[in-house]
């Protein structure tokens, strides 16, 4: 992983610990330390209502949009860091 993904990688794991402790208070995951290889299905249990939602806070960040066939391959925030990060050069 080289510097910018890691960058990326660091602001994707505290958007998703932001968005469990705001929208998921009552779930034990909420308090989860999230890393770059947190698979945030497996791992986290998030539904893919959930994972919707948070899509749509990264894509705010970042000011990117993530196409379906790229979301479908995304499994954990090191993914999910690759692919913004490509996005960013387009």
């Amino acid at each position: 992983m080289n510097s910018s993904t890691e960058s990326i990688s660091d602001q994707l794991a505290e958007l998703l610990t932001q968005y469990l402790k705001q929208n998921w208070v009552k779930s034990p995951l909420s308090n989860k330390l999230i890393t770059a290889s947190t698979n945030m299905v497996t791992e986290l249990q998030l539904d893919s209502f959930q994972v919707m939602e948070y899509m749509l806070e990264v894509e705010d960040h970042f000011d990117i949009t993530v196409d379906l066939e790229s979301l479908s391959n995304i499994h954990t925030i090191e993914d999910l860091a690759g692919v913004v990060a490509a996005a960013h050069q387009e």
